[in-house]
This record gives structure tokens, sequence and C-alpha cells, in this order.
């Protein structure tokens, strides 16, 4: 598993990067040319925001791996440790119940575009290219939210092997 956890991060942290790569020398290049020379490249924006959709949603994965999303944890801080624990798996099934979601509905629209063969306008790609990051990025989040909750339920399990006088008492 570790192999395949570490191509997935290798292959999240490139898409990431090349995006915002990319989009950030497009816009410059578009700001040069609109202001110094009075002239625009057609396809640059609508480039630029496909790759920031496509940044957003794998850094959203990324983000998940980290642990880097803004939580609310007012009340969290004041349970025990064994209520902690609840909340994170708690939290986790929700992570996954919504990235279901997300897939569910980015598999429809990406088929749907693909029926009416939708192409953006600038570009003339099809529209199923910017809208697959949905799903993508949906998918990674799903693997990385199963991450997270398998960790969670083997360190409950494992705490409890490790004290089971605590387990009884309680």
């Amino acid at each position: 598993m570790s192999k395949v956890n570490q191509f997935i991060n290798h292959i999240e942290e490139g898409i990431a990067v090349i995006s915002m790569i990319m989009a950030s020398i497009l816009i410059f290049i578009q700001v040069v040319l609109r202001y110094l020379f009075n002239y625009s490249l057609i396809w640059s924006e609508e480039t630029a925001r496909f790759l920031i959709i496509w940044l957003v949603l794998i850094g959203s994965s990324i983000a998940v791996r980290e642990k880097g999303h803004a939580t609310v944890d007012a009340l969290v801080t004041f349970l025990p440790p064994a209520g902690k624990k609840v909340f994170s798996v708690f939290a986790n099934l929700a992570g996954i119940v919504f990235c279901l979601i997300l897939i569910w509905t980015g598999v429809e629209m990406v088929s749907s575009v693909v029926e009416l063969g939708n192409v953006t306008p600038a570009l003339g790609v099809p529209m199923a290219i910017p809208y697959l990051s949905i799903p993508v990025g949906g998918g990674l989040m799903l693997f990385r939210f199963l991450q997270m909750l398998f960790i969670d339920v083997k360190r409950s399990y494992s705490d409890e092997e490790e004290h089971p006088e605590e387990v009884v008492e309680k």
C-alpha cells in the first residue's frame, strides 16, 4: 500500500505544481500582452481558469492528506480522548459521503456534457476535460478520507489492545 500511496502522492503533487506554474505563467503573459502591447490571447484566460479548477480539486485531496482543511474544534477540544476519536471517525465518514456525492454528480455532469458534445468556447476542446476534474478530485479525496478513517479505526483498536483495563472501566 505504501508504494501506491507514494505514487498517488507524486501524481497529486505533480498535477498541482504543473497547474499552478502553467496558470501563473499564462496569467502573467496575458497581463504583459494586454497592458504593454494592447494585445491579448483569446485562449489564455480559459486555459488558466481550467488549470486553476484542476489545481483546487487536486489540492483539496492534498489538504485532506495533510489534514490541512479548516476545522471547527471548539467542542472537540473539551471532549475526552474517546470522544475525540468518535468525532474524528464521524468527520471522516461525513467527508466520505460528501466525496461520494461529488463523484456521483461529477460523473453525471461529465456524461451529460459528452452526450451533448459541448466544447469550450476559446479552446474548442471537449467540456468533459475541465468537468472531469470534479469526479477525479472527488475520487482522490475519497481515497484520502478512507485512509484517514482506516488510520483512526486502527489507532482506536490498537489503543484498546494496549490498555484493555481502560476499555472495561468505560
